[in-house]
């Protein structure tokens, strides 16, 4: 097997965790109970906290505390409220089509496996719902004493990202592109989650590779 690069044992190594191996937020799989396992094996877990508010992801954290043993690490991701998946108009004419590509796939699979059509689908929030849900992830992770934070979709605002620097967390960002990483950089992440196209078939990706200068982020936007 090959050993693992240098710069992922020592990461590991500052952040408390045995192997340079993280257990992605798989939202809605990775359970209190498969994060307290992971953890408990030496490994970097995560609990995907999705559009969880803040009662139900308080007491999903508080249950992975009780199975975690000392010296496990275990973390937690948010989606930062960002225009690119909370303003459809924010879309790109490529992006709208492949949304669109995506639910007719969704209902041709729902159709055969179920033999029903889709439903109408759930109103989604709006971008101020969007950062309400946000700011009570943010006190759900002060209140539970979470101190290891990553973000899909960009990067907070410097109110929210100073509120978990204050309580000791380190907090991670997610690239999918080289434009990405360096935006991240310089916004001061602690380390940065390079995602390629195999992660789960989706990516969180923020910014338009294409044009940096159209990046869409919670916290602002690069060039704007």
């Amino acid at each position: 097997m090959r050993p693992f690069p240098s710069h992922a044992t020592a990461f590991a190594a500052r952040i408390g965790a045995k192997h340079p191996i993280v257990l992605a937020p798989m939202l809605a799989h990775t359970t209190p109970r498969l994060c307290a396992a992971a953890a408990n094996a030496g490994v970097v877990a995560f609990e995907g906290a999705g559009q969880l508010g803040k009662d139900v992801l308080v007491s999903r954290i508080r249950e992975t505390q009780a199975m975690v043993n000392a010296g496990a690490v275990f973390g937690v991701n948010l989606f930062v409220p960002s225009g690119f998946y909370t303003d459809p108009s924010s879309w790109t004419e490529p992006q709208a089509a492949a949304v669109e590509v995506a639910r007719e796939r969704y209902e041709g699979y729902l159709r055969e496996l179920s033999g029903e059509a889709a439903g109408t689908a759930a109103p989604s929030l709006s971008r101020e719902e969007h950062r309400a849900v946000f700011s009570g992830q943010v006190d759900a992770l002060l209140e539970t004493g979470v101190k290891l934070v990553s973000f899909h979709f960009g990067w907070p605002d410097a109110a929210e990202a100073g509120r978990l620097r204050e309580a000791g967390a380190t907090l991670q960002g997610c690239a999918t592109t080289v434009e990405e990483a360096r935006w991240l950089v310089d916004q001061g992440a602690d380390a940065i989650i390079a995602q390629g196209a195999e992660a789960g078939g989706h990516r969180g990706t923020f910014i338009d590779a294409q044009d940096y200068r159209r990046g869409l982020v919670g916290g602002g936007a690069p060039g704007r």
